[in-house]
């Protein structure tokens, strides 16, 4: 297919989806909960269009929740623990040094707390067969909330 004809394509599917362009333009970012619908919208819109017109925006770390924690290492109790993620939520990027008090988004510390190393054991189904599943997970950190008064 020429590139002109690409172009023509793009452009009437374009034309098509006018009504939604303007509904995501015009979305305000102010809130979590509004980035949140932001990007909702950006996917759908993107799935309609059949090409990725609108970028997923994450949430500033300044609008996200936070919670004050004393962060601890299980696993290497003397040494720093670099964090990085990034994904339709939040950038963040930051190093955590155990026994030090930090105030981290709701989101970074639920990250933090489902990490862990599995822990294995064999169970007995109904038909009496023997499967081994996931009991449950050893967490690598420890993350104490405090609270204030």
């Amino acid at each position: 297919m020429s590139k002109q004809k690409e172009e023509t394509k793009i452009d009437k599917v374009l034309e098509k989806a006018k009504p939604e362009v303007n509904e995501i333009n015009a979305m305000p970012l102010t809130t979590l909960t509004e980035y949140i619908r932001y990007n909702k919208a950006a996917r759908e819109a993107n799935k309609k269009l059949k090409i990725n017109r609108y970028p997923i925006k994450p949430c500033p770390i300044e609008l996200h929740p936070k919670e004050k924690i004393v962060f601890g290492r299980n696993d290497q109790p003397e040494n720093m623990l670099p964090v990085y993620v990034s994904d339709h939520m939040i950038d963040f990027k930051m190093d955590l040094y155990p026994g030090k008090t930090y105030e981290l988004p709701r989101y970074i510390v639920d990250y933090l707390m489902n990490k862990g190393t599995n822990q294995w054991k064999m169970y007995d189904n109904a038909d009496g067969s023997q499967e081994s599943r996931v009991s449950h997970k050893v967490p690598r950190f420890s993350i104490r909330t405090v609270r204030e008064n």
